[in-house]
This record gives structure tokens, C-alpha cells and sequence, in this order.
């Protein structure tokens, strides 16, 4: 029988004290999640973060986010720019979002034509279940299946750290749960972690140009 124990798959999520997370929820099974420092200032790891039309340019996990409605209809392309969604700020709560991933990640570096391993190529359809730009963090939810089958919550969050503040703290982490979190942990748990752990680094390259 799988232990009620929650397994955080990461060896270097547990070495900051700082955390701008929330807790795990009680029911959480797994949990998967990453962190690293970049040498920026929050505002610009913001920004880069929130522009999901451009995640292809330099994310080997999540290969395209697009902001829906609630059909799961894009909306235009004018009302998903990095301007438009800060200016829309915690109204894109209960929005949705459509994600084309690679689990595990593809090799680093890519770019927008980077060719996706289709052997490796999920969607998901989420909810964002939070947008906090003063406080810099955000979390979306599969809504594909009822909580008490699979729930799986993603948030991500910065924290202003080192001198001045001129570097940040980048958290991630996916928390899972119901009948079907142990499944999927067997199946896709390293290819989870490979993914949050190559999307942190190449979130630093991105944002410090290299």
C-alpha cells in the first residue's frame, strides 16, 4: 500500500528557507518542484514569466500557454500580450489556459522552432486559480478530471533576494492528489521533476541573456 507520506521530488527544493509558496495542501500524495536564484530584479523574472506567447522562444517544458476562455477558445492575440495581461492583473482568476508540455523536457537549448517530441507531448487544460502580481506569484488547476480522481495545482513565485534586491528567488511546484496522484507519480513523477528542473534553468538563461 502507497504511503500517506508526501514525496517532494527535488533534492534542492528544501535548501531555501525563504519561500513565497503556499503550504501543500492536507491531501496532497506528490509533489514536484524546483527552485533557482537569478541574477535580475523581480520585476524582470515577472515579466518574462507572464509572457506566455513567447514561452517557446526558450522553455524546453511547457512549449505553449495560451490564455482561454471559458470554452477553452483563445482569446485574440491583441488580449494575450505581456501589457494586457499585467494590465488585467487578478481578474485573469477563473480564466483558462491551454498547455502543449514535454514530459520529460526537451534538450536544452531550444527556441520557437525547436521540433516537439511527439512521443513526449501532452495538452492540459487549466484554470488559473490565482494571478498575484503584487505579491509575484500565480497557480492554475487541471480541470480535466474531478478532484477526487487526479487534482493538480501549479504555482509558481518570486522573492526578491541577495543585495539590494537586484537577484531573485524563481520557485516552482505542482502538487497532486486523488485516486489516481499515486499512477501518475509511478509514471510520469521523474519526467515531472527533469521538466520543473530544465524550465528553472532555462528561465535564468532567459532572463540573464544567456
Amino acid at each position: 500500500m502507497r504511503s500517506s507520506t508526501v514525496l517532494v521530488l527535488t533534492c534542492t527544493y528544501a535548501a531555501y528557507a525563504q519561500t513565497n509558496l503556499p503550504p501543500l495542501a492536507n491531501d496532497t500524495v506528490f509533489a514536484v518542484g524546483t527552485n533557482i536564484t537569478i541574477n535580475a530584479p523581480i520585476d524582470t523574472v515577472w515579466n518574462v514569466l507572464l509572457d506566455w506567447d513567447n514561452y517557446a522562444e526558450w522553455n524546453p517544458f511547457v512549449r505553449q500557454q495560451t490564455l482561454a476562455d471559458e470554452f477553452f477558445m483563445p482569446v485574440p492575440a491583441e488580449n494575450r500580450t505581456l501589457v494586457a495581461l499585467k494590465a488585467a492583473g487578478s481578474s485573469l482568476e477563473n480564466q483558462r489556459l491551454i498547455l502543449n508540455v514535454q514530459i520529460p523536457p526537451l534538450p536544452l537549448p531550444v527556441n520557437a522552432s525547436t521540433p516537439s517530441n511527439i512521443l513526449h507531448s501532452q495538452s492540459s487544460f487549466e484554470n488559473i486559480t490565482a494571478m498575484q502580481p503584487t505579491q509575484h506569484r500565480m497557480a492554475w488547476k487541471q480541470v480535466m478530471f474531478p478532484d477526487f480522481i487526479l487534482s493538480a495545482e501549479r504555482w509558481s513565485a518570486l522573492s526578491s533576494v541577495g543585495l539590494f534586491g537586484l537577484q531573485t528567488l524563481y520557485e516552482s511546484r505542482e502538487e497532486y492528489g486523488g485516486a489516481l496522484a499515486g499512477t501518475l507519480q509511478d509514471l510520469f513523477g521523474e519526467g515531472l521533476q527533469e521538466s520543473f528542473d530544465a524550465q528553472g534553468v532555462a528561465l535564468k538563461a532567459r532572463v540573464e541573456g544567456s
